[in-house]
């Protein structure tokens, strides 16, 4: 078991306490007993309310976690890590262990010859909401090849960005789409079940939704990186038509965490109000 699995069974545990207790003071008032009695039970629905609320926030981890934990308190001791000192595979655990979890996106694009593309992304990020830009860093590999997919958007111009569920069949994808195959191969066809528009750029049917961009502009990363950052604009999302905000923000999303793909974080009960201007 998971300590995610024991602090759902825990705060399951005790929202059923408070819904019985809420029961029971109902009965308790209809038979007209002694307040003093109606007030123990609302102390303990109270208290076990707020319990609940601690460990659904993460207040109380430590009291899921097997192993031996130091508080989260830059102040009390630093230990600089050398960034420059570290090799490339311990380096990005660092990162993308600190900025994480990651969402996993598969981004499809159209070559101009109409050779459709399929590419699992974690570089993608909101850099603006107006005007609606998203931000994506694209890689060349080992023999300094550019992706296909940014190839793609200087060409055609492109792209669209699918948001998948957190399941193996989303995971299955992911690792069919990462492999590498020549240009003009289409990883669409090693996909059971799943066929493109071929006349423009489509997501597959598992997505949760789905966005719909145009290239903006590339950057060259400075200090020698391998990466260029690409803009890209917001035109169009794509949903269900049954399928509201509120459902999307409480999907599990597919996300990455250095090697390992896992269902992203779900929302939870719990919020805390930021009064900004």
């Amino acid at each position: 078991m998971t300590n995610d699995d024991k602090k759902n069974t825990v705060i399951d545990f005790l929202n059923r306490c408070v819904e019985y207790a809420n029961d029971s003071i109902e009965r308790k008032r209809k038979r007209g007993e002694n307040e003093s009695e109606i007030n123990r039970w609302e102390a303990y629905r109270d208290f076990t309310s707020y319990a609940s609320e601690e460990i659904t926030k993460g207040d109380l981890d430590d009291w899921f976690n097997d192993n031996k934990t130091v508080p989260f308190d830059l102040s009390s001791e630093i230990n600089s890590l050398d960034i420059e000192k570290m090799n490339h595979v311990e380096r990005s655990r660092w990162l993308s262990a600190i900025i994480s979890p990651r969402p996993l996106i598969l981004v499809s694009t159209i070559s101009s010859e109409g050779i459709p593309n399929l590419a699992p992304m974690s570089s993608v990020s909101v850099i603006s909401n107006t005007p609606p830009l998203i931000g994506m860093s694209l890689s060349t590999n080992r023999e300094g090849r550019p992706r296909d997919t940014l190839l793609n958007l200087k060409e055609t111009g492109k792209a669209t960005l699918a948001i998948l569920p957190a399941n193996s069949y989303s995971a299955e994808i992911v690792n069919i789409t990462s492999k590498s195959i020549p240009r003009g191969e289409s990883e669409w066809g090693d996909i059971e079940g799943v066929t493109p528009i071929f006349e423009t750029v489509t997501a597959p049917k598992p997505a949760i939704a789905a966005i719909e961009t145009t290239f903006v502009e590339c950057h060259t990363l400075p200090l020698g990186a391998v990466s260029e950052l690409v803009v890209l604009k917001v035109d169009s999302i794509i949903k269900p038509d049954s399928t509201n905000i509120e459902e999307i923000e409480s999907i599990p999303i597919l996300s990455q965490l250095s090697n390992e793909i896992f269902g992203g974080i779900q929302s939870t009960n719990w919020k805390y109000e930021i009064n900004s201007d």
